[in-house]
């Protein structure tokens, strides 16, 4: 097997043990190297963006290919439908996405504002859930994906539950980007923004996250008290229903604490 890069190799040696498949680490950073932004890759790009040799990067892709997961018209690849797969089989399976998906479509229908639950992975959110005004479907067009935790209020919401010294690991090795101008950046306007929603108990945005656009976030706890993932609205600056919209979240995280397991 080619030599593994230097991030494979620390990645590798975080894992305890011997268990580690290496070949299917690659394989599923093949598939993450695609995504909105590169819907369509040759094989230099994906070794470039997963820092893999070329030969392992033809081979993953060749894998790919036979179970028809990936395409490829001789030049650039591609991911195909059947990806979304793993998709559906982790929304079908999880608790958490089957029971919050209603509540999203609910809110979504009574604010006219998108609604989404959102997980942290990481130094990311990941939505699991995700309502549309008029577009009452299980499976809509923000489910997978992925935003800055920092800049979002799902993000801070979470964070804001976690314990001094697991937020001072996050914060500590974050390594943040601005979004738009109004994204802080700073180790120290991060953390106000994360002690702010600790002490209101929720998450904000004022165009954090994208030029024009708020956002308003709980926490969802499970029944026993623990946080798994945050409930978010959309809004607008200078909201006049943004209390409204508060309380909406909050009733709604309450109602459904018992359900989450």
């Amino acid at each position: 097997m080619p030599r593994i890069s230097e991030a494979a190799r620390l990645r590798r040696a975080d894992v305890a043990g011997s268990e580690f498949v290496e070949a299917l680490a690659r394989g599923l950073e093949i598939i993450s190297a695609f995504g909105r932004e590169q819907k369509q890759l040759s094989l230099s790009d994906v070794a470039r963006a997963t820092k893999l040799p070329k030969a392992s990067v033809r081979r993953m892709l060749h894998t790919l290919m036979s179970l028809g997961y990936a395409a490829t018209d001789g030049r650039v690849f591609r991911l195909t439908p059947r990806v979304l797969t793993l998709a559906s089989d982790y929304l079908g399976s999880n608790k958490v996405s089957t029971v919050v998906q209603p509540t999203c479509q609910r809110i979504a229908a009574e604010t006219g504002r998108s609604c989404f639950v959102a997980v942290l992975e990481g130094h990311d959110i990941v939505v699991i859930a995700h309502g549309l005004p008029d577009h009452p479907m299980d499976l809509s067009p923000g489910i997978g994906l992925r935003l800055p935790a920092f800049c979002t209020a799902a993000g801070r919401a979470i964070l804001s539950t976690l314990d001094e010294t697991a937020l001072d690991a996050w914060l500590a090795a974050l390594e943040p980007l601005p979004v738009t101008r109004f994204t802080p950046t700073t180790p120290e306007a991060i953390r106000k923004t994360i002690d702010d929603a600790r002490e209101r108990g929720y998450g904000a945005t004022e165009q954090d996250a994208k030029l024009g656009d708020c956002a308003l976030a709980v926490p969802l706890k499970r029944y026993d008290g623990r946080t798994i993932a945050a409930l978010n609205v959309t809004s607008s600056i200078h909201d006049p229903q943004t209390d409204k919209r508060l309380a909406l979240l909050r009733a709604a995280a309450k109602d459904l604490e018992p359900q989450l397991f």
